[in-house]
């Protein structure tokens, strides 16, 4: 088991049986629960920053301890992104509350349509694209709940940083020949050249945090008048 935890030798990407998928969402639900309620907990949230930096340090130690190419070890993923934001940008910042968004988006879309690396289960990369989305998913709506300000973003601003960081890891892609952000074989949607990949991932990404920000400024003005109508 420790050959196929560690493993470079490339096969197939694992199957996952229909009982592993419904109990890995059903985490993911659960994980959004109790992170809205236990979001002011400090244990709490200790907790899962914790995991997520032992998570961190664990993938990447295979990474440079194997060697592992460029083309796959950078942390030019939109979620491993996001993962490093949360966890040492400081509070506060529209970039940091960007990414939250973003790690809320992309961890469910990772959890519901999991790409796993083409390695046996239960291989570190495996383990890791589940367990590092639940704590990605956690942190993220551990910092909305308690740091969300609504006039730190709008749609301009969620398109502007979208299309800039596609752009970065397009670059990274072109000198790498990786397939960082999913921009050259992008799951779902397909294959349709470089730059069409480009253009369709970031509007889908547009589209999906603007979504979850329009989710968070509902329950910001909900509150906001709740506020007002108890002060009267």
């Amino acid at each position: 088991m420790l050959n196929d935890f560690l493993t470079t030798q490339k096969t197939a990407p694992p199957p996952i049986s229909a009982m592993g998928y419904v109990t890995m969402i059903g985490i993911l639900l659960f994980l959004i629960y109790i992170s809205v309620h236990y979001a002011q907990n400090p244990l709490y949230q200790k907790t899962f920053k914790y995991l997520q930096a032992f998570q961190l340090v664990i993938l990447y130690s295979w990474y440079f301890g194997f060697h592992i190419s460029f083309v796959n070890n950078l942390p030019f993923y939109h979620c491993r992104l996001a993962m490093l934001v949360i966890l040492f940008a400081p509070k506060g910042t529209y970039i940091k509350q960007y990414f939250a968004l973003l790690g809320v988006l992309g961890s469910i879309a990772a959890l519901v349509y999991p790409a796993f690396d083409p390695f046996p289960f239960p291989h570190i990369t495996v383990l890791n694209l589940i367990f590092s989305h639940w704590a990605l998913l956690a942190n993220s709506l551990i910092y909305l709940q308690d740091h969300y300000q609504s006039e730190k973003q709008d749609s301009l601003r969620i398109f502007k940083i979208t299309f800039g960081m596609n752009a970065l890891i397009f670059v990274v892609n072109l000198l790498t020949k990786g397939d960082y952000g999913f921009l050259r074989r992008p799951p779902i949607i397909g294959d349709h050249g470089a730059l069409l990949n480009y253009l369709l991932v970031s509007l889908v990404m547009v589209a999906g945090i603007c979504l979850v920000n329009q989710r968070y400024k509902y329950k910001y003005k909900m509150v906001e008048e709740t506020v007002v109508s108890r002060s009267e």
